[in-house]
């Protein structure tokens, strides 16, 4: 698909000022992950349902999220989900099941095209 838009050079230099603008505006909004974190969640292992409720991104800065599991305090037992890094990388007894990498690596074009549509104010 190919996006256009057309600028008279009066307005070039308002056009071009924007630019940094947007990009802030639309890497705000696509790094909060909503699908990555969705897809996680489908493919997360699931006993309780403590594991895959605690997926969530983590914003440590403008341009940086961190996808995470674990670390919170179950509401449903009121215990510490302490243990997504065994159930993510695997022990000596049970194989890894990498649910985090799987969900960005299925998402990763999509994150850098809505940037980049969002940015452009073009709507999919």
């Amino acid at each position: 698909m190919r996006v256009t838009k057309q600028v008279s050079l009066e307005d070039l230099s308002l056009e071009l000022s924007l630019i940094p603008e947007s990009f802030t505006e639309a890497s705000d909004l696509t790094l909060q992950l909503p699908r990555v974190v969705t897809y996680a969640k489908s493919v997360c292992p699931v006993r309780t349902g403590a594991l895959r409720d605690s997926i969530r991104v983590k914003r440590p800065g403008p341009y940086l999220a961190k996808l995470v599991a674990g670390g919170i305090i179950s509401p449903l037992t009121g215990r510490l989900v302490d243990y997504a890094k065994h159930v993510h990388d695997g022990t000596s007894r049970m194989p890894a099941r990498p649910f985090l990498p799987q969900a960005l690596l299925r998402e990763r074009l999509n994150i850098a095209r809505d940037i980049l549509y969002r940015a452009a104010g073009v709507t999919r």
